[in-house]
């Protein structure tokens, strides 16, 4: 029977010889980025910005692009259906690789914000939590907006608040986001940066709501990791060992490493892995199973395991406090509906309908709902209607700017009178004007003053 020692060492020998055979073909020094196109499910390979390599197979083909700021190995690829965007770490820029070349999509600088931040894609719309930026760790949330192609920063909740911090490992499980691990500035040497709490964060993504489901052995992940990657239900870390995190199951699989070169950048494609590896003194492109990089299994465990004591006791104390500060203020709410009933508009977010007096409104078009859900975003507070304006830019067709303010300036009025037909409230109260703050020869308007609501 073949000792452990003597297939560890085959192992080695084939695992060297495939990647000798990948290396003798593709080496190179220069900067570099790796990721997999959404559209042909190939790996594409950009070296030092200038050549490109596609399959699983490189083959060098032409490469074209527009002028981005910075280089190729400061983005990172993130797929939405068929596309695949390259987004610069920091945030700001957003390319898309098409048709093999590289297309800028928007025209934001280089914000130098969220480097290392966990990034990930819900509902067709890319997000960044955390990372580093201007001295300090983030605990924000950044979304991109396709429409505007800007970023905005999205609220969250949670009566527990999230730590800052960067170089955080994330998974998704449906609807959910766990965040764990990770660093943040050491407040007491800013210098220096310190191990992030022993807590599993979920972010439940329809209603951003922060919680904590509970606590992994720090010790676990500070074996010199220097690479993760993950599938569809699992997370590799290689460091010291090669771990497996099976979070479907809650399980961690500790076993030897067998891997001989430090993984640079990565990813799963089925039981496939696709890397870059740095030999001595260069780097190479590398395709090969999985299973090359697990030795005997070690141990396996439990990775995440509930709050408990004194802690889990405080952290129910204060669910179950939150929880009767809601249903109080629900019955509050409910007893003013009662006896002070609301006279504006009532938007219903699970319905999506628009009620007065909770009878359903017809008489609203799609122009009016485009204004009556920018008020709702803007609820109660005084705008400029220039901002208004891109809600009726006709991207179709070249029209003069008078034109954008006239439609805007019928739509508003429209609007306007209609919802003085439907609440009996003259048109003179549903709109207050006041000079700008910074520029008085600016106005600036509030329009259905605390006459619109959303539940």
């Amino acid at each position: 029977m073949v000792s452990h020692n003597r297939l560890k060492l085959v192992l080695f020998i084939l695992f060297f010889v495939s990647i000798s055979a990948f290396a003798q073909k593709l080496e190179f020094n220069e900067s570099f980025i790796l990721f997999k196109e959404a559209k042909t499910k190939s790996p594409v390979l950009i070296i030092n910005d200038s050549i490109l390599y596609k399959g699983l197979i490189p083959k060098r083909i032409p490469f074209k692009h527009t002028s981005y700021p910075g280089i190729l190995q400061d983005y990172v690829a993130l797929s939405i259906k068929e596309k695949t965007y390259l987004v610069h770490k920091g945030t700001g820029p957003v390319l898309e690789f098409r048709n093999d070349s590289i297309v800028r999509v928007n025209d934001a600088s280089m914000f130098q914000n969220q480097f290392h931040a966990v990034h990930f894609v819900y509902n067709d719309e890319i997000y960044f939590f955390g990372g580093y930026g201007l001295f300090t760790t983030k605990n924000i949330l950044t979304k991109y907006i396709f429409r505007n192609k800007d970023w905005i920063e999205v609220q969250t909740h949670g009566g527990i608040s999230q730590e800052p911090r960067s170089k955080a490992y994330s998974f998704r499980k449906g609807d959910d986001l766990y965040v764990f691990g990770g660093g943040s500035k050491d407040i007491n040497n800013i210098t220096m940066t310190k191990f992030s709490d022993n807590k599993v964060w979920r972010l439940h993504l329809p209603t951003m709501q922060w919680d904590c489901v509970g606590e992994y052995d720090l010790n676990l992940l500070n074996t010199g990791i220097n690479n993760v990657f993950a599938d569809s239900s699992k997370l590799y870390f290689l460091g010291g060992y090669f771990l497996e995190f099976d979070y479907n199951i809650n399980k961690l699989y500790q076993y030897e490493s067998l891997y001989f070169y430090d993984p640079l950048s990565t990813y799963i494609d089925g039981k496939k892995i696709v890397g870059v590896f740095k030999g001595n003194p260069k780097s190479f492109f590398h395709v090969g199973d999985i299973n090359e990089f697990k030795a005997k299994l070690k141990s396996k465990k439990e990775f995440i395991t509930p709050i408990s004591g004194f802690e889990y006791y405080m952290a129910s104390a204060s669910i179950s406090l939150l929880v009767f500060i809601l249903a109080f203020f629900l019955f509050k709410n409910q007893l003013k509906d009662i006896f002070n009933p609301f006279k504006g508009i009532v938007y219903n977010q699970r319905k999506q309908i628009f009620t007065h007096k909770r009878k359903l409104i017809i008489l609203f078009d799609d122009q009016d709902k485009k204004i009556l859900f920018y008020i709702l975003e803007h609820l109660n507070q005084y705008i400029s209607l220039n901002e208004l304006n891109q809600l009726f830019e006709n991207n179709s067709i070249s029209e003069t700017f008078s034109a954008t303010i006239k439609r805007r300036e019928q739509a508003v009025n429209t609007l306007l009178i209609k919802v003085s037909k439907i609440t009996g409230i003259d048109e003179k109260e549903l709109i207050l004007v006041r000079k700008n703050a910074e520029d008085k020869r600016i106005k600036d308007v509030l329009l259905l003053p605390k006459l619109l609501k959303r539940i």
